[in-house]
C-alpha cells in the first residue's frame, strides 16, 4: 500500500510531466512566429491632380512562416507627409492602429535560399472589418547574413479602408499601398 507521500509524489510528477510537455508543444509552434519592425509602408494617392504619399517606416508585422500567416500593425501617428497640417492631425492619432491580419498565398515562407516567389495576399483591415487582396513578393537576400528575406506587398484600396479620416483632402478613392520588409533568417 502506497502512503500519502508517495501518491502525492506520483502526482506531482505526472503533471510535472504535463506541464512541460505542454511548454515544449507551444515552444515548437511560437519557434515559427517572428516579430519584425521597422517595415515601411508607403500610400500613394492623387490629390488634385498631383501626387499625394504618406509614409511610415514603424510598421510591425508579426509574420508564422510555417503558416505564411501575418498580423502588420501600423500606428496612425507615425503616419507622415509633405503637408503639416496633415501630420498634425495625425500626430494626435497616437495608438489609433491599423491592423491588417491574413494570409499569403504560400504554403509556408522560406527564408532558406530560393528564387523570386510571387503570390496572392488576401487578409482583414480593422477599420471596417473589410476583407483585402493584393500582391506579394519574396525575394531572397543572402543565407550568410542576418537577413534572409525581402518582403514587398501591394495594395489597391479605397481611401475610406485606412480610417484615416482625412476628408478635408479631395483625395481620389484609389490608394495604393506598399509595404516593405525584410525578413531574418531562420
Amino acid at each position: 500500500m502506497m502512503g500519502n507521500k508517495s501518491i502525492y509524489g506520483v502526482l506531482l510528477l505526472k503533471i510535472s510531466f504535463l506541464v512541460l510537455t505542454v511548454f515544449s508543444i507551444n515552444f515548437s509552434f511560437a519557434q515559427d512566429v517572428y516579430r519584425t519592425q521597422n517595415g515601411e509602408i508607403l500610400i500613394t494617392a492623387v490629390l488634385s491632380d498631383s501626387v499625394f504619399t504618406l509614409s511610415s517606416k514603424e510598421v510591425v508585422i508579426i509574420l508564422n512562416n510555417g503558416t505564411a500567416t501575418f498580423k502588420m500593425t501600423i500606428d496612425k501617428s507615425t503616419l507622415r507627409c509633405n503637408d503639416l497640417k496633415v501630420n498634425e492631425k495625425l500626430s494626435l492619432m497616437k495608438y489609433d492602429e491599423i491592423i491588417f491580419s491574413g494570409k499569403f498565398g504560400l504554403d509556408n515562407i522560406e527564408t532558406n535560399d530560393h528564387s523570386t516567389i510571387d503570390f496572392v495576399v488576401e487578409g482583414v483591415i480593422s477599420t471596417n472589418n473589410k476583407t483585402l487582396m493584393g500582391k506579394g513578393r519574396l525575394e531572397h537576400i543572402s543565407p550568410e547574413d542576418h537577413i534572409s528575406c525581402l518582403l514587398t506587398l501591394k495594395f489597391i484600396i479605397d481611401k475610406d479602408d485606412l480610417g484615416l479620416n482625412l476628408e478635408d483632402l479631395n483625395l481620389n478613392n484609389e490608394v495604393q499601398i506598399d509595404v516593405v520588409q525584410v525578413l531574418l533568417n531562420n
